[in-house]
């Protein structure tokens, strides 16, 4: 072989000149560095010489086995930094580190570049004619075709994968961001909001409604009132059907570390500095092989504060610090779509700034999908950790615990469409890519690829397991993120209503109804639930007259049906699904839930005005802002112990 970059690029190369630089000062050999570098492959033997304790290596070495396995265990372990292990790998092959100048060259094909970790350096001169970014199970075979003279040490430069794909990023943003999104086709995008025909049927219909309005008032808001009473009773109907349903689920037996897949975690971080730490133990924490972690977190460009404050925690290389390159939108599923472009786990899962999910909970999806070869995606409970902080986190966390304790579990266990929560998804990698990953322009992502893998026919099941997050407790935190939930679900329905037919066919009938109620009933509930209860109790305290007499009491029936309906689908499961978390849900806490739906129905109309102004805005969630802040919420085993029981930070 001439060269390890002709076996991954194929075009030649380019000479180069890199400046010269002093060498990083070795340092102090170990005395028994010889002996104890005899015991080890060629990509740790050398480390003995560059000061690092044998005794670190050894441990290492014994648990895990031998080769690039331990190399990888040292790294993703924390005992070596990446940096630092290939500054040393630089010196032992007596080349350069590669710092980033003079640049690849701008024809590099990008993709490839950070798929094969080897790149041509731009330049003129003498002087390394590639930069190289190694894998782990590739150091030795580079350190062997150095020692033998067929690489020639001049000729290149190394860096570490991390590295080099940060500096592919910075340079080469355009390419990268051309290939991480856009994946979806126009017609499941939400890009160019409303097509022609849903504007020229809305048109149709609002006209409609005018000239009926024009010459028969009351027919027309009486057809009104019964058409989103139907909606209503179907979404109880849904509801109601999904919180009785028995969801219980497949507990597989657990896979062994040596069993596992890759995993990879993909956490957008955005303004998050009060968090970050936390969430950085709490993914500590998780009982997981940390050699088989690929942990992206995911910071905006312009976020210097979230950024510094992640390199200033020097975490091991099973985290990548991923810098999105700016662009538009702005928007958490543009961060997750570039951050998997480079993802190497089998299966991955998404996380918020401030989860703390359980400790088994990698485990036991892993399990979940070695022992159900057509499961494609799990959706793990959202809980939340802060109810007590106002009584909007607490009914916050009451409308979770119905959610994801009862409905969501529910409506799988009936394989109908569920609406995937915003973090706490699991996924087979290729099932997610088959899928087209999410929407960069819907604000609500979770929703519309909970929607989009029912169409495509991939199977999404609950898991028994629970995230614990942090509910908003100030009204305007809560207000703005409740606005942009509604606006992404708006611009949901717009999507998957663009083709009714195509909808209605890669459903089949009751899936596509139960989709649709899911989607446009929760729409359509929390802008007009305010009239209907006007409208019940207008209907209470007129009676009717005239000869209207038998159609009003019909009516007044139905309506009255609905109401207790309403009632009962509200109320009933929030009193079951909280019990089990231990919500403290009183008597006067019930009665404030009119108001916090509300409030609801307020956050949908402002909504509206912001899809119509500002569609592709994302409203950021202010996390850490929650009562409890002296000391960190973890777990015993399996038992949740919450904020206040942990140690201080």
């Amino acid at each position: 072989m001439a060269g390890l970059w002709q076996e991954n690029w194929s075009r030649p190369a380019t000479p180069a000149s890199i400046p010269h630089r002093t060498p990083d000062r070795p340092q102090r050999a170990d005395p028994h560095g010889d002996a104890f570098g005899r015991t080890l492959p060629p990509e740790l033997a050398f480390l003995a010489q560059q000061g690092l304790p044998p005794e670190a290596v050894s441990r290492v070495f014994a648990a895990i086995g031998g080769g690039a396995a331990t190399l990888h265990a040292l790294l993703a372990e924390g005992v070596i930094r990446e940096e630092s292990y290939y500054r040393a790998l630089a010196r032992h092959l007596g080349c350069e580190y590669y710092s980033g100048e003079p640049w690849i060259a701008d024809s590099l094909d990008v993709m490839r570049a950070l798929q094969s970790g080897v790149a041509p350096v731009d330049g003129s001169g003498g002087g390394p004619r590639a930069v190289i970014a190694p894998r782990l199970e590739s150091v030795a075979r580079l350190i062997e075709l150095t020692r033998l003279g067929r690489l020639n040490p001049s000729s290149y430069a190394v860096i570490s994968p991390q590295g080099f794909a940060t500096l592919l990023r910075s340079r080469h943003g355009q390419p990268i961001l051309t290939e991480a999104l856009g994946r979806l086709p126009a017609r499941l995008a939400a890009k160019d909001g409303m097509s022609l025909g849903q504007i020229a049927s809305s048109a149709l219909a609002a006209a409609a409604a005018v000239i009926t309005g024009m010459a028969n008032t009351h027919a027309l808001l009486t057809a009104a009132s019964m058409a989103l009473w139907t909606v209503f009773l179907a979404s109880i109907a849904f509801r109601s059907l999904a919180a009785a349903a028995d969801n219980a689920t497949l507990s597989p037996r657990p896979l062994s570390d040596e069993d596992c897949p890759v995993y990879t975690i993909v956490a957008p971080l955005y303004r998050e500095v009060e968090v970050v730490e936390d969430f950085v133990a709490a993914l500590d924490a998780l009982d997981y092989p940390k050699t088989k972690l690929d942990i992206k977190l995911v910071v905006e460009e312009r976020d210097y504060e979230t950024r510094d404050r992640l390199f200033r925690l020097q975490l091991p290389a099973r985290y990548e610090i991923v810098v999105a390159p700016p662009g538009a939108p702005s928007t958490k599923p543009r961060a997750l779509n570039i951050a998997m472009l480079t993802a190497r786990g089998e299966h991955a899962v998404v996380f918020d700034a401030e989860d703390v999910p359980a400790p088994d909970q990698l485990r036991l999806a892993a399990s979940r999908f070695a022992a159900d070869a057509r499961l494609d995606c799990l959706q793990a409970r959202l809980t939340i950790r802060n109810s007590e902080d106002s009584w909007l986190s607490k009914l916050f966390a009451t409308e979770y615990a119905v959610l994801f304790d009862l409905v969501n579990p529910g409506l799988c266990a009936l394989e109908l469409p569920i609406a995937l929560g915003g973090t706490s998804n699991h996924f087979r990698t290729r099932s997610l890519f088959d899928a087209g990953c999410w929407d960069e322009w819907n604000v609500a992502e979770d929703a519309d690829l909970g929607v989009r893998l029912a169409r495509l026919g991939y199977v999404v099941e609950s898991l028994d397991s629970d995230t614990q997050e942090e509910a908003p407790g100030e009204f305007w935190n809560w207000f703005r993120q409740r606005m942009r939930w509604q606006k992404g679900w708006m611009q949901t329905c717009i999507v998957h209503s663009r083709e009714p037919v195509r909808l209605l066919e890669d459903l089949g009938p009751l899936r596509a109804l139960s989709a649709t109620v899911l989607v446009f009933g929760s729409v359509l509930s929390a802008l007009f639930w305010p009239f209907f209860v006007l409208d019940t109790l207008w209907r209470i305290y007129n009676a009717p007259s005239g000869e209207s007499l038998a159609w009003r009491e019909a009516t007044d029936v139905f309506v009255y049906l609905l109401a207790i309906a309403g009632v009962w689908a509200i109320v009933i499961p929030a009193v079951a699904a909280a019990r089990p978390r231990r919500l403290k849900l009183t008597a006067a806490t019930i009665a404030l839930m009119p108001a916090y739906y509300l409030l609801v129905s307020a956050a949908a109309w402002a909504a509206i005005l912001d899809l119509a102004a500002r569609p592709h805005y994302w409203a950021k969630t202010e996390h850490g802002r929650t009562r409890s802040r002296k000391s960190r919420p973890f777990w015993r085993g399996d038992e949740w112990l919450g904020e206040g029981a942990g140690f201080e930070t």
